[in-house]
């Protein structure tokens, strides 16, 4: 679809997902309808998305070693996802994330690991190895202490940035005034403000382009003093799992062909709508034609 090449720039974990008819109660022992694993991560789901449109991605993460490195690096390298590993020459090991998915309904309860001490090291300037530098970045918040000045030179140099915003994060601040676009959920927010306030937040740091998304809620935009909704088509969703990812990916993959914000917003939506309907972040292929695969690992 596309050539322009995108950096994403944060998480990478194994995820191991297992799909329940419901939550089980405390206590017990059930047995899951299926489990699957996969690389996962808000940025490597959306740098897997990226590339399964045909974009080109590089995905900058700490990977590191570890009983799950061999599996996520191997996927990856299938999709053709170039991989800057700011773990690289660290004993930081590939993190193990458990997550329950409620067929019920629709749900997912996640368990991360405990956080790693492992320090890694700051990134400096691009490094001419990693190949032409990227006309837009996607961060999804992680490893902001290592890739911050990094950003801030791609930022000086030309590069759009975008904020995938899953949580606050220390460093949040900082970042703000690099982004051309900040997307986040609804559970994002910006410490004493509620979705609108948090949108005036971003407004008032300078960014032009801002969604709050809200599950099946309208998506609220705002684009350089414009607001707008986006209506989310209703669908009979089985996993909700990385849908958010689905759609920064999506989003990147066709902002960084077209430069347009609310329309880019509303493709990414509908894909990842579609991707709602079935298990794993892949059910969007068969609507959009796209192909197949699998990202099992």
């Amino acid at each position: 679809m596309t050539s322009h090449r995108v950096l994403f720039a944060g998480r990478t974990t194994l995820d191991v997902m297992y799909s329940l008819d419901q939550f089980p109660a405390e206590d017990t022992k059930v047995f899951a309808r299926a489990m699957r694993a996969a690389p996962g991560g808000p940025a490597t789901n959306a740098a897997i998305t990226h590339a399964l449109l045909g974009g080109r991605a590089v995905l900058m993460a700490a990977i590191g070693t570890g009983p799950w490195a061999a599996g996520v690096r191997g996927e990856l390298d299938r999709l053709e996802i170039d991989v800057i590993d700011l773990a690289a020459g660290t004993a930081y090991e590939t993190p193990l994330t458990t997550v329950l998915v409620n067929e019920q309904g629709a749900t997912r309860t996640i368990v991360n690991p405990p956080r790693g001490e492992v320090e890694l090291g700051p990134v400096g300037a691009w490094d001419a190895a990693w190949g032409a530098l990227p006309s837009l970045v996607l961060t999804d918040g992680f490893h902001l202490r290592e890739t911050l000045p990094l950003l801030c030179e791609l930022r000086a140099g030309g590069a759009q940035i975008c904020l995938d915003g899953g949580s606050w994060k220390p460093g949040t601040e900082a970042l703000a005034p690099l982004l051309s676009v900040a997307i986040c959920g609804e559970r994002f927010a910006v410490p004493g403000q509620s979705a609108d306030g948090t949108i005036h937040w971003f407004a008032e740091m300078g960014v032009p382009c801002v969604a709050i998304t809200r599950g099946a809620r309208t998506i609220l935009g705002w684009d350089r003093g414009r607001s707008f909704e986006i209506e989310i088509r209703a669908v009979e969703a089985v996993d909700t799992l990385g849908a958010g990812d689905v759609l920064h990916g999506a989003f990147c993959c066709h902002f960084a062909q077209t430069g347009e914000f609310e329309t880019s917003l509303r493709k990414a939506s509908r894909i990842a709508t579609e991707s709602c309907r079935g298990p794993g972040i892949h059910a969007w292929i068969e609507a959009e034609g796209t192909g197949s695969g699998s990202s099992q690992v």
